[in-house]
């Protein structure tokens, strides 16, 4: 009974809050003052702005297709002089070839039908042309060797883009050649025209090249604003001729990599100035007459509203009260009369759910747990298949990493080594092509060793020089680089033009404590095939690679070393028995034969004491050597003693081997060794030579040399400077 007496009520409420249509029209007043002049400043700037903005547009459109037929003639110039390059390259080959003179022609005409021209040069012009841009282009290109731009209007006033590019015969400059096609006043007037705006073109220090039609307003700039668009940003400028407004703008075109050029743009405002006053005169009349019309309308329709929302509100508190049993009475069929039936509604079921509401909430709070808990478990077996993956990944890479290891390890002969090395990485990285270059410090150079997919005799010449293409910049910069695309990239030289290479690259330096050993470059015909675990895996294989590459090559030079008398350079007398075993062993298994010739200075005890001990041993080492020199390249010579010396000659009897030792006798004793060791005695230098033979002589290898000391021994008693071959009984059985 009380909440039924809550509608009669309503009266004494109604005249409590008769206010509130007040209330609601002084914010309304204010609103609408704040939003109507902020519309009108609004539409003020933002009409100054469009037509500022169109101007700027047919600026920019101007600029983008200036830019890009820049860049295009850019890439036309630039694709040519590489087929000139290559075409010229190739011209030392196929000259005489008549196909080749038909390309030529071709190639020609083509340039001419694209209104290039071709000219030329010696390598060095100075002295022979004035222009000193083309003086400075072709100091750019020799110094960096590689094609260079220019836009210049020295030649006969018309401006022309121009590149020049070395020509290179057997590696080194011989001509430049110079590319030219006209991008003048015609071209910008083609390009301006159709927007109705007007350029020209300027050096970096401000002058004008060109203009696309006479008279352009010219515009002065300052050094701080050539700076600022040396920079890469552009710069709007307005400016006024005659009370003629104009925007302009002036941006940096970069030509290749050598050359940029300013480009001026300039368009009228005069006619936009005009439109933009009489589009804001119209735009303030016509908000004006919107403004007034809609407060009007606000406030019929803010009559009809208050009365309801009161009742509203009232029904609202009592439900916050408590009093679920409150209802609205009908005030209407319209968006209210819904909401106040809705309501009505919505009491009476939150009454009737209200006991069962408690146990709902009990249910959804512990289905909320039992998602998130299994979310979380979702989200840790994500976690624990990523770990995983990761760990089959490297242990993939571990297993491969070990397997080349072992492989690389398994021998210290270099060529095997390099076999091994390349083998490896094929097989776990499936790689199209492979090269290993190893550092030569003495030139300073990385050279071919070996390849993989590649033919071994062209690239036997391949050279490159630290920070020369990819591979000299990672060698240089001792860390690894990734090209995901070769045609993408201007360091790529294609190993100067003897392969065409394509796809994805890694070039990785061998280093060790900081030392450059060498570089391997991997190649796959697909662009972007380097994964990261590859590339992980590809820097580990190259750190394993280098060291073991680095113990091989002190190996082999220990080895070396151990094998060289290191007074004649020649093999010493360790070194020649092993070698002498080898030779025994293949006689024996193929029936052949060899000789061993055995000689020494005579009277070199006497040359010693004339000499003194680095005086002889220079003679030593001078012997040492024209024994070298008049020998056969399968002999082998070597020191044997003090003054004494041996040679092996495969194949040889003991008549040829009486007959070389002859050939050596003559030649020795009219060598001036006293100009050789550069010695103020005169003095002649004679040898003695012993010969024997296998296995006529003997079969075992040491009676052998015996044997042929002997046999020296008998020339020394026939008076010296002679030859004696053993001539003695056969010894006995091995």
């Amino acid at each position: 009974m009380k909440e039924a007496a809550s509608p009669s009520t309503e009266p004494h409420q109604s005249r409590r809050f008769r206010s509130l249509r007040s209330k609601v029209f002084l914010p309304f007043l204010f609103l609408i003052v704040a939003l109507s002049i902020a519309a009108l400043y609004g539409s003020f700037h933002l009409a100054e702005d469009s037509f500022q903005n169109s101007a700027d547009e047919r600026l920019n459109a101007t600029k983008e297709v200036i830019y890009r037929e820049f860049k295009k003639q850019e890439n036309i110039l630039q694709t040519y002089a590489v087929i000139m390059q290559q075409f010229e390259s190739l011209s030392e080959r196929f000259h005489s070839e008549a196909e080749f003179g038909i390309l030529q022609d071709r190639l020609f005409s083509t340039l001419e039908k694209s209104n290039i021209s071709t000219t030329f040069y010696p390598a060095d012009i100075r002295g022979l042309i004035q222009q000193n841009s083309l003086i400075s282009l072709f100091d750019q290109v020799r110094r960096t060797d590689q094609p260079r731009f220019r836009y210049s209007n020295e030649f006969g006033g018309i401006p022309v883009l121009m590149v020049a590019a070395p020509i290179y015969i057997r590696g080194e400059i011989s001509r430049i050649l110079l590319l030219q096609t006209a991008m003048g006043e015609t071209f910008l007037r083609n390009v301006t025209s159709v927007l109705n705006v007007t350029a020209a073109l300027m050096s970096t220090d401000g002058k004008v090249i060109v203009e696309s039609t006479p008279g352009v307003t010219k515009v002065p700039l300052t050094q701080a604003q050539i700076e600022l668009i040396g920079s890469g940003q552009p710069l709007y400028l307005d400016h006024d001729i005659n009370k003629d407004p104009e925007r302009h703008l002036l941006c940096m075109i970069p030509l290749g990599k050598s050359d940029r050029i300013i480009l001026s743009l300039g368009a009228s405002l005069k006619a936009t100035t005009e439109m933009q006053r009489a589009t804001i005169l119209r735009l303030m009349l016509v908000m004006s007459v919107v403004i007034v019309l809609g407060t009007i309308f606000y406030f019929r329709k803010i009559s009809q509203v208050t009365n309801p929302a009161k009742e509203l509100r009232n029904a609202t508190e009592a439900i916050s009260r408590g009093n679920l049993a409150y209802r609205i009475i009908d005030i209407g069929n319209d968006e209210l009369g819904q909401i106040a039936t809705s309501f009505n509604q919505m009491a009476s079921d939150l009454e009737n759910s209200y006991q069962e509401r408690a146990s709902h909430d009990i249910a959804a709070a512990v289905a909320i747990e039992e998602e998130k808990m299994r979310l979380a478990l979702e989200k840790k077996e994500r976690e624990r298949d990523r770990v995983i993956h990761d760990l089959s990944t490297l242990q993939r890479e571990s297993n491969a990493l070990y397997q080349l290891n072992q492989a690389m390890t398994a021998s210290i002969e270099l060529n095997v080594m390099f076999d091994r090395i390349l083998q490896g990485l094929s097989e776990t990285l499936s790689c199209d092509h492979i090269v290993l270059l190893i550092y030569n410090s003495v030139e300073g150079t990385l050279e071919v060793e070996r390849t993989s997919g590649l033919d071994a005799e062209v690239m036997s010449k391949v050279r490159f020089k630290l920070n020369q293409g990819i591979t000299g910049e990672a060698a240089q910069s001792q860390r690894m680089i990734y090209v995901k695309n070769l045609a993408e990239d201007d360091r790529n030289l294609s190993y100067h033009g003897l392969i065409a290479t394509r796809g994805s690259m890694i070039s990785v330096p061998l280093v060790i404590k900081g030392r450059l050993v060498g570089a391997i470059n991997l190649h796959k015909k697909q662009s972007n095939c380097f994964s990261a675990s590859q590339q992980r895996l590809v820097q580990a294989i190259a750190n394993q690679a280098a060291i073991t590459v680095d113990n091989a090559q002190l190996q082999e030079k220990s080895r070396t070393l151990n094998n060289t008398d290191e007074l004649t350079g020649l093999s010493n007398r360790r070194h020649f028995q092993e070698i002498l075993k080898r030779e025994v062993a293949q006689a024996r298994r193929f029936s052949s034969i060899f000789s061993v010739i055995m000689c020494d200075i005579d009277g070199f005890l006497q040359h010693k004491l004339a000499l003194g001990n680095i005086q002889s041993d220079a003679l030593l080492r001078q012997v040492g050597q024209a024994l070298l020199k008049n020998t056969r390249g399968v002999d082998l010579v070597s020191r044997f003693g003090n003054d004494q010396f041996t040679i092996m000659l495969p194949k040889t009897t003991k008549e040829g081997a009486i007959a070389a030792s002859e050939k050596l006798r003559k030649q020795i004793h009219k060598e001036d060794f006293s100009s050789h060791i550069q010695s103020d005695l005169d003095f002649k230098v004679t040898l003695s030579f012993g010969v024997t033979e296998f296995p006529g002589d003997s079969k075992n290898i040491y009676e052998l040399l015996n044997l042929a000391d002997r046999a020296l021994y008998a020339a020394k008693q026939d008076g010296s400077n002679c030859t004696v071959a053993w001539e003695g009984p056969a010894p006995g059985p091995e």
